[in-house]
């Protein structure tokens, strides 16, 4: 497309005159996005109708379609190149760039959250140990231009909101300072995904058919190899059997345990092995079991309002962070009555075929259950939702409700939807406080 390639000699000449120094190409990219605006120019379906008509498609840098859906070269310079990305249910990774660059939203809304990691412990070249610091959580819209830096300098994720989400982006083919290109795991870990050990992949495969085939030997056969193991290897055997083990439907279905206690005693040889770093492990698990359980509801839902709402619980753990959020989307609602509405509105949403009461998989939803959740998410102390609540449910009504309010705030603030946020409601009623 000809604003295309008048974007990408923009960005040519303006980096060519600074030497191509890598340093400055976040800021031309950006100034260039800023001042030739794609959003006011191009639609994500003159795109889509050039696609279809052109006899001189540019290279195309991503043909299996690993980022974006999908993601389409329009401009393929020796040095940069110019990329649009579609987005339906996408959402990507805590990760790290190997190249820096600009990208504006073309259309739709995304929530980006930027983060910082402290490096404690280097285990390799491709594993490390630390500490996952949220700094910065925001809505981007249309129009919004963000700058991309290498390596850690922008450690971020994005969830995208409305379907479609289309971003453009100008990026370099690879910064080196950016390498290897991790993902990060909360709480603890950074990993390079891109490593490629032929034996640790083989033996984790291997790890995946035991389990899967219940093979009578597979616990004994699988802690032989977790007692030599290095570290990586043995958290990838890990993440195997948390995800397995302790979810067998027969083992549910007859209220049997030994799943869980198969992979404590798994665990066990990885942490006489490891010792303490053993322990950071099973944090990392529960979180992408977190993750992985928000996204796969997020795709029962298509009510942009929703899907806003399950990004937030993704990623802001800080229920007065979320109430902001909900406040800026939204100026003209209460957040607090919002967000106990969409609760009230997902908890009364049945999934055809599904066996679980709701969308949100909340057993015993009813109204006791809606209000511990507001005064929850007010900010109330135990002590004051136990006075809300016996203000508000008569003595009379108290034997039907079936759940004392200290249940109750139990109940959602270790529920896999809402721990996040509920961890502790006194410090999020100060982290309020200190917003206001």
């Amino acid at each position: 497309m000809q604003f295309f390639q008048e974007l990408g000699s923009l960005v040519e000449k303006r980096w060519r005159d600074q030497s191509y120094n890598e340093e400055v190409f976040p800021e031309v990219a950006a100034a260039a996005l800023g001042e030739m605006t794609p959003c006011k120019h191009v639609s994500p379906w003159d795109v889509i109708r050039w696609l279809h008509q052109t006899t001189q498609l540019p290279e195309q840098r991503d043909v299996e379609g690993r980022f974006g859906n999908p993601p389409i070269t329009l401009y393929d310079g020796s040095r940069f190149y110019i990329d649009v990305y579609y987005w339906l249910d996408g959402t990507t990774s805590i990760h790290q760039h190997a190249f820096c660059g600009a990208f504006q939203v073309l259309t739709g809304s995304s929530i980006l959250s930027q983060y910082s990691f402290d490096e404690s412990r280097r285990i390799n070249a491709h594993f490390l140990a630390g500490k996952m610091n949220l700094n910065k959580v925001e809505l981007l819209e249309q129009g919004d231009i963000r700058q991309i830096f290498p390596g850690r300098q922008y450690i971020h994720s994005l969830f995208h909101l409305d379907r479609p989400s289309v971003s453009i982006i100008v990026r370099t083919n690879q910064s080196p300072s950016g390498l290897p290109q991790y993902n990060y795991h909360k709480p603890y870990f950074a990993i390079d995904p891109f490593l490629r050990e032929q034996s640790m992949i083989k033996r984790v495969q291997s790890v995946s058919l035991l389990l899967s085939m219940k093979h009578p030997e597979a616990d004994e056969i699988i802690g032989d190899l977790l007692s030599c193991s290095d570290f990586h290897t043995a958290f990838s055997v890990l993440d195997i059997a948390f995800n397995t083990l302790p979810n067998d439907p027969l083992e549910r279905a007859f209220g049997l345990s030994t799943g869980k206690q198969r992979f404590e005693a798994l665990f066990e040889i990885v942490r006489r092995r490891h010792g303490e770093l053993a322990d950071l492990i099973l944090p990392v698990l529960e979180e992408v079991r977190r993750q992985q359980n928000l996204i796969q509801r997020r795709g029962q839902i298509t009510s942009n309002e929703h899907r806003f709402f399950l990004a937030l619980l993704l990623n802001v753990p800080d229920r007065a962070k979320i109430v902001e959020l909900v406040r800026q989307r939204f100026p003209e609602q209460d957040p607090v009555d919002t967000i106990t509405e969409w609760v009230d509105e997902l908890a009364n949403t049945k999934v055809a075929g599904s066996s679980e009461p709701n969308v949100l998989g909340i057993h015993n939803y009813g109204e006791d259950y809606l209000f511990v959740f507001q005064c929850l998410l007010e900010g109330l102390t135990p002590e004051g939702i136990k006075a809300a609540f016996e203000e508000e449910f008569s003595v009379k009504d108290a034997p039907d409700l079936g759940s004392k309010p200290e249940d109750l705030c139990d109940a959602i603030r270790n529920s896999i939807l809402f721990q996040s946020i509920f961890v502790d409601s006194q410090s999020a009623l100060t982290a309020s406080q200190s917003i206001v």
